[in-house]
C-alpha cells in the first residue's frame, strides 16, 4: 500500500492573529531557500562594506571630510551634486536606491541616517559639480588621516555588528606597529589592541561586532583610521540561522504559506506581529538545536508573536 505524507497547509499554524492584516507582512524570500508554511525566518539586514572619500568631479575646488557612516548606510552610489555656483551653495543627495535625502549646504556640516560629511569651498563651486561616494560590498577599507600605509585584511561581521561605520583609529605612535581602539557605530569603546613592534609585525582583533587583521608598513601616525561599514543589508526573509552573522539570526516572523524560492527569490507573506502560533507547527533547519529554538521564541515574542 503506497503511504502518502500530507504536507504543511497555508496558515495552520496560526492560532489567532489581529484583525485585517496588521499581523502580516509580504516580504521577498531569498534565492536558495525552500521553505514550509510555519517556518522561522529571519531578514538579511547587514552587510560588511567599504568606501573611499571622493574626489570632486567638476571645475570647483572644495573638498569633501568628516566622511561617516549612519545606520542606513547603503550599498552602491550616493551622488551629492552642487545646485549653484556659490561657495555657500546647496548640494542634493541622493541614495543608491534613487531616494532623495534632505538638501544641504557647503560650508555647513551634513548629517543623516546614511551618511555624514562636510563640503568645504576652496574659492570656487560650481553648479553641478557632484561627488559619489561609493560604498562597496565586502570592500577593503583604507587607512584616512596621514600617513600610515597599513593594510587591513580578513574583515568579518559578529553577531553583534551594528549597522552603520566603525572606526578603527590609532590612539598612539608605536614604532612598526599602533596603539589601536575599535569605537562602534554608536560611540561606544569596544576594544583596544597593541599591534607587534616589528617591521612584519601584525595584530588581529576579535570581537561579537567585527574582526580583522591590521598590518604596518609606514609607521601610523596619531589619528590614522579605518572605517568599516556595515551597510543595510538586501531586505530580503531567509530561514532563520542562529550562528549567522547578517540578521537572519534575529527571527523576524513566520513564513505563512509553502514557498520554494530554490532557484530564484519569490514574493512571501509572514506573520510579523501581535499573533498567537502553533508551538509544534513551527518549521526549523535540521542543525537547528532546542537551546537554539528558545533564543529564536524569545525573539518572535518580543514582535508580539506567542508561541504555544
Amino acid at each position: 500500500m503506497t503511504i502518502l505524507t500530507e504536507g504543511r497547509y497555508a496558515g495552520e499554524h496560526i492560532i489567532s492573529e489581529s484583525c485585517n492584516t496588521r499581523s502580516r507582512e509580504v516580504v521577498t524570500l531569498a534565492s536558495g531557500n525552500n521553505l514550509v508554511a510555519g517556518s522561522v525566518i529571519g531578514l538579511i539586514t547587514k552587510v560588511q562594506a567599504a568606501a573611499p572619500i571622493p574626489a570632486i568631479v567638476g571645475t570647483g575646488t572644495g573638498a569633501m571630510t568628516a566622511l561617516t557612516f549612519g545606520p542606513a548606510v547603503q550599498v552602491g552610489s550616493y551622488v551629492i551634486t552642487l545646485l549653484a555656483t556659490s561657495a555657500t551653495a546647496a548640494f542634493s543627495v541622493v541614495a543608491p536606491d534613487g531616494k532623495a535625502l534632505p538638501n544641504g549646504a557647503v560650508g555647513t556640516a551634513y548629517k543623516s541616517e546614511h551618511l555624514n560629511f562636510l563640503i568645504s569651498s576652496a574659492g570656487t563651486m560650481t553648479e553641478d559639480d557632484s561627488y559619489t561616494v561609493v560604498v562597496t560590498a565586502a570592500g577593503t577599507p583604507v587607512v584616512i588621516g596621514g600617513t600610515g600605509t597599513g593594510v587591513m585584511s580578513a574583515i568579518t561581521l559578529g553577531p553583534d555588528a551594528q549597522n552603520g561605520g566603525y572606526r578603527v583609529i590609532n590612539r598612539a605612535v608605536v614604532a612598526e606597529g599602533g596603539d589601536f581602539e575599535v569605537l562602534a557605530p554608536d560611540g561606544s569603546s569596544i576594544g583596544r589592541f597593541l599591534m607587534g613592534t616589528t617591521s612584519t609585525g601584525t595584530a588581529s582583533f576579535a570581537s561579537r561586532h567585527i574582526n580583522f587583521t591590521l598590518s604596518d608598513a609606514t609607521d601610523y601616525i596619531l589619528g590614522n583610521y579605518f572605517n568599516v561599514i556595515v551597510a543595510a543589508g538586501t531586505g530580503k526573509a531567509s530561514a532563520w540561522a542562529p550562528t549567522a552573522v547578517d540578521g537572519t539570526q534575529e527571527a523576524a516572523g513566520v513564513l505563512y504559506d509553502n514557498v520554494d524560492a530554490t532557484s530564484a527569490d519569490k514574493a512571501a507573506v509572514i506573520t510579523a506581529r501581535d499573533s498567537e502560533v502553533s508551538l509544534a507547527g513551527l518549521g526549523w533547519a535540521a542543525a537547528v538545536t532546542a537551546a537554539q529554538k528558545d533564543v529564536a521564541l524569545a525573539q518572535l515574542a518580543a514582535r508580539g508573536i506567542v508561541a504555544r
